[in-house]
């Protein structure tokens, strides 16, 4: 994106507070004014007193006091506006720096998980931090010093042209020369630092990715690996960033130089205006002072561009993700779904990742009011992702999924995941207390509604032993718990939601078999009178399921009882021959 339409896009996000910002730029017009007064009166100044002899004491305060007054109130102006502006625009741009963290959050948590994962979590908070940095800094300067600079620089060269156009020819040269090597630097360094800003990025991927994975890291002895491949991702952004630094480094020396050399042409070309009787004494100080003012007016509108341009990959980045549509939303007419009998159907589903190879598909069958399903097979079959589009994680290429006969695209999101519990294969907790994590399958649940879930999920003899009890902070994934602690977790939080639906996607995977069969006949309890659809491998934990689905490539390949698929022998036979060394007493009469 160029720079004026980061620009431009940048403050169109002030929001509400743009009435604010309106009144920050027109006290930065007033400001820019008011600062030229000083140069003109001091000019004026030196001009009544070149004209002035020694003991004309009395005329020479007669012509220059009200200079002196006039000089005095545009002095005191300029230091309670800057004062005010300054306050005003620090507090506009932190206000909205914070409105723009919630705003990026929220965007991004409703982003589909098949959109989310194109993005590495590391990289979405990078763009998330850097890029309302970014945008504070940004609000912050312009309108606390550069939109002043700007609209300096555009008062100045009438006005000089006004008072004197052949000196102000070379002021005219001056912002010429710095805007053409302005421009030229940005183009060299342009694609530079967007290679710098995938950089940055690599490295926030890197180091998320290696402290979200310490143990694997220590149990591997990877340590220097994990280290060098951090000092190559730095060595590659220095690579990239060092040139950049060294353009920016060259403008600065030009400038300080322009200063110089700028005063001296001045100064030259005064004297021999004033030989000629083309210009006053006076004349020729305001304009020295009018150089020093562009000069660090130009000074600072090049570090503005300068820090832009740094910032503009971030920037660019930060509005592409705010620019991302969820590619699954609410339509126009969505409906909330209340108090569902839990009929679900499929209906000639197909659904694939890379529309080559189809992970389901022409998938149909029923699920009765009440009902457990159980859904088998090898890894890849489709078990997980025929239920994930249940709640909505991914929508099928085609067929239809319906809820008591109501097709889930029209039902709202939220609605339809309220009425759907879900337990993963991985428990998903965060770094938080045990009830801040119980808490999410039901924020308004009473003490004694976390105590009964925990108890119904096997959880409640360890949450005891915990010093803190239910207020014991588990670490960054529930780390501080075994395995099976963090599904009894994750079981008691969907006990608690207590939804018409209930998926459970391996949830006994990571318990050892003393707490399964505990737990299994928790659930038991849990599932009567609540649609249940059932993935697991363990298949003595399907045993009294209503029905059994046999999935294999996206299709069902065989449907019945346990019993019923046993006797048929077929795939489902030989999954149970190889999990069981003695079968079952049911199946073995």
């Amino acid at each position: 994106m160029k720079l004026i339409k980061l620009y431009a896009r940048a403050l169109n996000l002030l929001g509400s507070d743009k009435k604010q910002g309106w009144f920050l730029a027109i006290a930065n017009v007033a400001l820019a004014m008011a600062l030229f007064a000083e140069p003109v009166l001091f000019g004026h100044v030196i001009d009544e007193l070149g004209k002035a002899t020694s003991d004309a004491g009395a005329s020479i305060w007669k012509n220059v006091w009200p200079l002196l007054a006039a000089w005095t109130g545009f002095g005191l102006f300029t230091i309670i506006c800057s004062t005010l502006i300054s306050l005003y625009a620090d507090r506009l741009s932190h206000r909205r720096r914070h409105i723009a963290v919630s705003d990026y959050f929220e965007h991004v948590l409703q982003l589909p998980l098949a959109q989310q994962n194109a993005t590495h979590s590391g990289r979405l908070m990078k763009i998330m931090l850097q890029g309302t940095d970014a945008l504070w800094w940004l609000w912050l300067s312009f309108f606390r010093d550069h939109l002043a600079a700007i609209v300096s620089l555009l008062v100045l060269i009438p006005l000089a042209l006004y008072m004197n156009w052949r000196l102000a020819i070379v002021l005219i040269v001056l912002c010429t020369v710095f805007a053409l090597l302005t421009n030229f630097i940005i183009r060299k360094t342009q694609t530079l630092q967007q290679q710098v800003e995938r950089h940055h990025s690599d490295m926030a991927e890197q180091v998320s990715d290696t402290l979200g994975n310490i143990p694997l890291v220590q149990s591997y002895a990877r340590i220097q690996n994990e280290v060098a491949a951090l000092k190559n991702i730095s060595k590659r952004l220095l690579s990239a960033q060092l040139p950049v630094l060294s353009w920016w480094a060259l403008i600065t020396v030009l400038n300080r130089s322009a200063t110089t050399i700028s005063i001296l042409f001045i100064v030259i070309l005064g004297t021999w205006l004033f030989t000629q009787g083309l210009i006053s004494i006076g004349a020729i100080v305001t304009f020295i002072a009018f150089a020093a003012m562009i000069i660090t007016k130009l000074e600072q509108t090049v570090n503005f561009i300068h820090r832009l341009s740094m910032d503009a990959p971030r920037l660019a980045d930060f509005f592409q993700m705010m620019d991302t549509s969820p590619e699954i939303n609410d339509h126009a007419g969505s409906i909330n779904l209340t108090k569902p009998k839990g009929i679900i159907e499929f209906k000639n589903v197909n659904f694939s990742y890379d529309v080559k190879h189809p992970a389901i598909k022409d998938l149909s069958f029923t699920v009765q009011a009440g009902q457990t399903i159980a859904l088998v097979g090898s890894s890849g079959a489709g078990k997980s992702t025929a239920l994930s589009l249940l709640y909505r994680v991914f929508d099928p290429q085609s067929g239809s999924i319906t809820i008591d006969g109501i097709n889930i695209k029209d039902i709202s999101l939220s609605s339809l995941r309220h009425n759907i519990g879900v337990v993963f294969q991985e428990p998903l907790l965060f770094n938080r207390s045990i009830s801040e994590n119980l808490l999410v399958g039901n924020p308004d649940a009473t003490q004694e509604q976390l105590i009964n879930a925990a108890q119904s999920a096997q959880a409640l003899d360890f949450i005891t032993r915990q010093e803190n009890g239910f207020d014991t902070k588990i670490g960054e994934r529930g780390r501080t718990l075994s395995g099976g602690e963090r599904q009894r977790i994750s079981i008691a939080r969907v006990i608690l939601k207590n939804p018409p639906i209930l998926i459970l996607d391996e949830a006994t995977s990571a318990l050892d078999s003393t707490t399964e069969t505990k737990l299994t006949q928790a659930l038991e309890a849990v599932i009567q009178n609540r649609t249940t659809l059932m993935i697991a491998h363990r298949l003595a934990t399907i045993r009294r399921a209503d029905r059994i689905l046999v999935m294999e490539s996206g299709q069902i390949i065989e449907s019945g009882t346990f019993d019923e698929l046993f006797q048929q022998g077929g795939r489902f036979t030989q999954l149970v021959r190889e999990q069981f060394t003695e079968l079952p007493d049911r199946v073995a009469s």
